[in-house]
């Protein structure tokens, strides 16, 4: 027993050296004294990477082989509000992600898909779609050919209908009592959507019955009229000849009609509603909280002023107001972020996330909005300010030209939603011109405490 007591405090007495070695040898001096050189990256010139086809189709090819993978992917200009019948857009997307092109099965599809061990997905947004397939770089030959056949003649049918029709809006799960059985931050933020968006286009849900008096015709006439090469953008990237890709798209999609589609829906904006609280029972040891607000397009002078202030206050990261105040400070969280959420065109919103123990939600509340108030009524500081720029300017901006893959998504959504780069162009500029001032001014011109709808999902606690 004795030797096994002197070797327990010679392990630890090791243990302790080398940690206090450890402690000694860590560099402790604050971010702002480290002298870190200024980023000397320089946003990549879309030119470098853009093909543009005579019918007005433009694409954006870039080489990333660090490893063996090709990224195809279409992004088309059409979402769930987009078309005169219910229904079709959803059906249209069923169709692009489980029959695939016209001269092919759905089986012989699939087993296609399988055998290149592809990934492959389509995603609707309200306003976009998103094609995307994924393959090792040795079947990017028939990838190709795969994806192209799928854009430009997906095989449309009466089973996607009533696939999409079943896929339609179902009611979150609850028991008997009505007591939500899954509840999650992505319920309270349905649940938020849900509120803000009633009676508005972007709010509309789907029931199996839309889609009743919906034909194949339908969609098929949707598809002609939206994904028209004018009307869609093309990234390709991944371990590539970059010349071979260019001829492939010209040979492929050079016979895409080009034509204007329809003009999109309009969206009305939504109106603010009064503060209100609304509370869904979840049998969970936690509560879900989402505080928020519609938001209107934001105009292009405050664009970068309203993002340096959301990162100040709560842009997801360790060192932001809410953060500090709610989980530094106090322990009552593991996040409470903040999140604007932009539209293409129309309303979209800006809210903050979080959660907590049933106990102190009431003191989690308290602490947000303190903070949402602080950054209301002064200024903020030279150090926050510069942080914020630095991190967004060189670090979030940076991000999204990170690799090839990154670069030709970037360019190729930016393309579609505004027609041009002249926003990445300036964006660091933007971010670096906005003052302490302007950052006041944002804080009081999209956000507005007495317009916030405050969703709880857990257990029902007074915040008011």
């Amino acid at each position: 027993m004795r030797y096994l007591l002197k070797a327990s405090c010679l392990i630890l007495s090791l243990l302790a050296l080398s940690l206090s070695t450890q402690i000694l040898a860590q560099d402790l001096i604050h971010p702002r004294d480290m002298k870190i050189p200024k980023s000397e990256f320089k946003r990549p010139d879309p030119a470098k990477y853009q093909v543009s086809l005579d019918n007005g189709l433009v694409a954006y090819v870039a080489k990333e082989d660090q490893v063996p993978l090709v990224s195809l992917t279409a992004f088309i200009k059409a979402g769930k509000i987009d078309g005169h019948k219910e229904g079709a857009a959803e059906s249209l997307a069923e169709s692009f992600l489980n029959s695939g092109p016209k001269n092919m099965s759905p089986t012989t599809f699939k087993a296609a898909l399988k055998r290149m061990t592809a990934r492959y997905s389509v995603i609707l947004h309200n306003k976009w779609t998103e094609i995307n397939l994924n393959v090792p770089a040795e079947d990017l030959e028939e990838a190709f050919e795969l994806f192209s056949a799928i854009v430009k003649s997906p095989n449309i049918t009466e089973a996607n209908i009533k696939t999409a029709a079943g896929k339609a809006t179902k009611e979150v799960k609850v028991d008997k009592n009505g007591v939500i059985i899954d509840g999650s931050i992505n319920v309270a933020v349905n649940k938020f959507h849900d509120i803000i968006l009633k009676g508005n286009i972007l709010g509309k849900k789907l029931v199996s019955s839309d889609f009743e008096d919906l034909s194949t015709h339908d969609v098929e006439s949707f598809y002609t009229a939206y994904v028209v090469a004018n009307n869609m953008t093309i990234a390709i990237s991944g371990d590539i000849n970059e010349g071979a890709i260019r001829k492939k798209l010209k040979a492929q999609f050079s016979g895409l009609i080009n034509k204007t589609p329809p003009n999109r829906r309009n969206v009305p904006k939504i109106k603010h509603q009064k503060n209100k609280q609304h509370y869904f029972p979840a049998d969970k040891l936690q509560t879900w909280v989402v505080i928020g607000h519609p938001l209107a397009p934001v105009a292009f002078k405050d664009e970068t002023a309203f993002e340096v202030m959301n990162y100040i206050l709560a842009g997801g990261h360790f060192w932001t107001r809410m953060f500090i105040e709610t989980r530094d400070k106090y322990g009552l969280t593991n996040d409470a972020s903040g999140y604007i959420e932009d539209q293409w065109d129309g309303s979209g919103s800006y809210s903050f996330h979080t959660s907590s123990r049933h106990d102190v939600t009431k003191q989690l509340y308290d602490n947000i909005m303190g903070v949402i108030y602080e950054i209301q009524e002064g200024l903020v500081s030279d150090e926050e300010l510069m942080i914020a720029q630095n991190a967004l300017a060189d670090g979030v901006y940076e991000m999204k030209f990170k690799d090839g893959n990154a670069t030709a998504r970037s360019f190729a959504i930016e393309k579609l939603r505004y027609g041009n780069h002249e926003r990445s162009k300036s964006y660091p500029a933007r971010v670096r011109s906005v003052t302490k001032e302007d950052v006041l001014r944002a804080a009081n011109e999209y956000m507005h405490p007495d317009a916030f709808q405050v969703i709880l999902v857990g257990d029902y606690i007074n915040l008011q």
